[in-house]
């Protein structure tokens, strides 16, 4: 099952928008902040998540207001929308704090249980890779078994347990950082 993973798109199409609407605002880890907003507000959304992702890929480390720069990829099977992903090349002081890892999901309810979480984080490993990466971090509540599963396809090993969080380190093969 072969899915297509792009970055956000300045405009998105009204199936993407109701992906984001069918998806929790809040669910174990990760926050969907476009749930629940308006189709114009939707529209902003992307369009400032758009260049972030763009000035993400310039190599900033940080913004001025202090968090690090993510790309949000949407998770498409055969031109369906079915759940989206965030990507943090770096990490900062705040963000290991709160235990946000290199990389979140979100899959649509409807679609989950079908392997597009293993297929995301697979994804993000070789983006990791192409940036130099050795290593990503990723978290998971200690009852998500899912979430639990994923990150050891991904080849997630156990780094501590803070809390009710599991947070994981997945090795990448670039040993250059």
């Amino acid at each position: 099952m072969p899915v297509l993973i792009r970055s956000i798109q300045e405009k998105e199409n009204e199936n993407v928008y109701l992906m984001f609407q069918e998806i929790p605002e809040k669910e174990a880890e990760a926050t969907n902040h476009a749930h629940g907003m308006t189709r114009l507000e939707f529209d902003e959304f992307c369009k400032k998540m758009n260049r972030r992702s763009l000035e993400s890929a310039k190599g900033m480390k940080e913004f001025p207001d202090g968090k690090v720069p993510q790309t949000i990829y949407i998770i498409f099977d055969n031109d369906v929308p079915v759940g989206f992903g965030k990507f943090r090349p770096f990490l900062n002081t705040a963000s290991i704090k709160n235990r946000a890892g290199h990389f979140a999901y979100m899959i649509s309810p409807k679609h989950r249980g079908k392997g597009y979480a293993t297929q995301f984080v697979s994804f993000i490993k070789r983006e990791a890779e192409k940036l130099g990466l050795s290593e990503i971090e990723g978290t998971a509540l200690k009852g998500n078994l899912a979430s639990c599963r994923v990150m050891e396809k991904n080849g997630g090993k156990v780094k501590k347990c803070v809390d009710m969080d599991i947070v994981y380190i997945i090795a990448l093969q670039n040993k250059t950082r």
